[in-house]
């Protein structure tokens, strides 16, 4: 029983935690960092390529037996740290809301920390909104003086158009 929880935890250290489970999470509509992610299982996948054609360079060209292979052989597997990281970002990144839309308001995720650097702003608070395809703009008040501005660039470019519907659609009811 305890290698199954030490199992799990090495798991969960290297790969991450999802997010816990919503009672009412039909409520509610979560927009990811997807397009950054891709951007991370890219770089993942490129630093475990590296190490791989390191590592069979180096065995065509030694052997397995040869005391030179055996000494630098781990130097090869030096590109999968930078390969292992990038995955958990990436799996972060598509596991963790960025925008979350509730009945309540908007919530805002910044990368990391969430829990301490969250920002909600509440439906009652904005008095207009503006989306296009790189920035959603919360203005306050009419005067459009105070407000929040969020990039839109982690968000996968398809989803953007549901966000646009789902802001004006919240914002246009007042």
């Amino acid at each position: 029983m305890e290698q199954k929880t030490k199992k799990r935890t090495i798991a969960e250290s290297l790969i991450g935690t999802s997010p816990k489970a919503l009672e009412e999470s039909h409520k509610e509509l979560r927009f990811t960092r997807s397009r950054q992610a891709t951007l991370f299982f890219l770089l993942s996948v490129g630093c475990a390529a590296i190490a791989i054609a390191s590592a069979v360079a180096m065995f065509s060209k030694w052997g397995p037996h040869d005391a030179d292979f055996q000494k630098y052989i781990w130097f090869c597997l030096l590109p999968l740290i930078p390969s292992l990281i990038a995955l958990r970002i990436g799996l972060h990144c598509i596991r963790h809301a960025y925008l979350l839309l509730t009945p309540m308001g908007i919530e805002i995720f910044p990368f990391w920390k969430a829990e301490k650097n969250l920002q909600v702003l509440f439906w009652q608070e904005i008095d207009s909104a503006q989306c296009d395809t790189k920035q959603l703009a919360l203005h306050r008040d009419p005067e459009k003086t105070s407000g929040v501005i969020v990039s839109l660039k982690p968000i996968a470019k398809q989803q953007i158009s549901l966000l646009q519907k789902a802001i004006n659609a919240r914002t246009s009811s007042k």
